[in-house]
């Protein structure tokens, strides 16, 4: 574990340093480079989670999906939540530090996205995780509840995902701009 912690450090410490240049300019590359490695922990996260879901579901093995579930709950509450939140405080950081204005349709697409999915993590994903884990633990993983619960929760995030990875295309491809 502290081999893991040295690394996160050394890793940090080099994007600092390769943004340092510009800082002194503009905090802008600092702000973006946070903004980025933030959303692409939460979106591969995310996505990662999602398949192995669908893995668990398509060898239709309850005892996986369950844990599964179990280990989303934990992640989204400790990690996606932190890191949704950090990709939107960088990505206001950067447009203070900017001159795009805030009007533009990619930036409105991205708020509405971005505002759209944390709101889905944060009010449906995660309760919805724990009542599966509380539901297994209490039924079982092949109780009709839990069943019912786990053909929900993979419904949602099927369109959670996708609305990430299309905030992503209008970050990356600013439509319309």
């Amino acid at each position: 574990m502290a081999f893991t912690f040295a690394l996160l450090g050394v890793v940090a410490l080099v994007v600092v340093l390769f943004a340092a240049e510009s800082i002194y300019n503009s905090w802008y590359a600092l702000f973006k480079a946070v903004h980025v490695t933030f959303a692409v922990i939460w979106i591969g996260g995310g996505f990662f989670l999602t398949l192995l879901a669908i893995v668990a579901e398509q060898k239709n093995d309850p005892d996986e999906i369950a844990i599964v579930a179990r280990q989303a709950a934990m992640v989204s509450e400790k990690l996606f939540v932190p890191a949704g939140l950090i990709v939107f405080l960088m990505g206001v950081a950067m447009m203070l530090n900017t001159d795009w204005g805030w009007g533009k349709f990619w930036v409105v697409a991205g708020l509405v996205g971005y505002a759209a999915t944390f709101t889905t993590g944060l009010v449906a994903l995660a309760p919805l995780a724990k009542k599966i884990d509380a539901s297994v633990r209490s039924n079982g993983p092949t109780h009709p509840q839990t069943l019912a619960l786990i053909r929900r929760i993979m419904f949602i995030v099927r369109f959670d995902v996708a609305m990430l990875f299309l905030v992503v295309a209008d970050m990356v491809t600013k439509p319309f701009s």
